[in-house]
């Protein structure tokens, strides 16, 4: 029978070494995101620490390494984790199954999308133990914060946008090799290489369908307007005003 959600790896991060799980989610039970649509979810989270209390007190740099955005930085990760602590729970509980060659022969016959990174960076888990997922689907989004770091595995370029948040670390991450997600105050514009994220065109259009964030290739780069919670949303203007100036 199949479940709903999986473990799929435990071990060390290769950010930092803490104990971290990758669990992917929704396989019987779609998303409620309605940005994104039906995706396969998955969340690299620390082991030992509920996620409110581990990005509230520093202790997330295994899985978000040195992203800007996180809480104990700038307060601006749009990423509600509320749900994301109930993930943790059941992890603890023992309630996912481990992952199998079943689970990769669903995605292979159905082709699921996967969203690699719902939260949490996908660099900290291996490459070997994403590729047979991301292969068996054929259909992704993903992103990292860590494309700067000297080993940030480059063979990640072809599936995930190196995330950016001001025009200089784009014009970086594009020199070397990396497609750009910049996310962007609400009146900011666009570069002549950018387009805007599809759904903030058009709300009918989900991740699901669109499938633009999902590495190097000849596609535009992309910018979305900053979202989430209004106090998340004003901890950004004022970080990409500091950058900017």
């Amino acid at each position: 029978m199949l479940n709903n959600s999986y473990v799929v790896w435990e071990g060390a991060s290769l950010i930092d070494g803490s104990p971290i799980v990758l669990i992917l989610t929704g396989f019987v039970s779609t998303s409620s995101n309605r940005k994104t649509g039906r995706l396969i979810q998955s969340w690299i989270l620390q082991q030992e620490f509920v996620p409110t209390f581990a990005a509230s007190k520093g202790l997330d740099e295994g899985i978000c390494g040195f992203c800007s955005l996180k809480l104990s930085q700038t307060g601006s990760c749009y990423v509600n984790l509320l749900p994301v602590n109930n993930i943790h729970r059941k992890y603890q509980e023992g309630t996912y199954p481990k992952f199998s060659e079943n689970e990769i022969e669903v995605l292979r016959r159905y082709r699921y999308p996967i969203r690699i990174g719902s939260y949490g960076d996908p660099t900290a888990v291996p490459f070997d133990v994403w590729e047979p997922i991301i292969c068996a689907s054929g259909r992704y989004t993903g992103y990292t914060h860590q494309w700067f770091r000297n080993d940030c595995d480059l063979r990640w370029q072809q599936y995930l946008m190196a995330s950016v948040q001001s025009l200089a670390e784009a014009r970086i991450a594009q020199s070397q090799g990396w497609r750009t997600f910049r996310i962007i105050p609400p009146d900011a514009p666009l570069t002549e290489n950018e387009i805007l994220c599809r759904h903030t065109e058009d709300d009918r259009i989900q991740c699901e369908n669109c499938l633009l964030c999902d590495g190097a290739s000849s596609k535009p780069n992309i910018a979305d307007k900053v979202h989430g919670l209004k106090w998340k949303v004003s901890n950004f203007v004022k970080y990409s005003e500091s950058i900017s100036n």
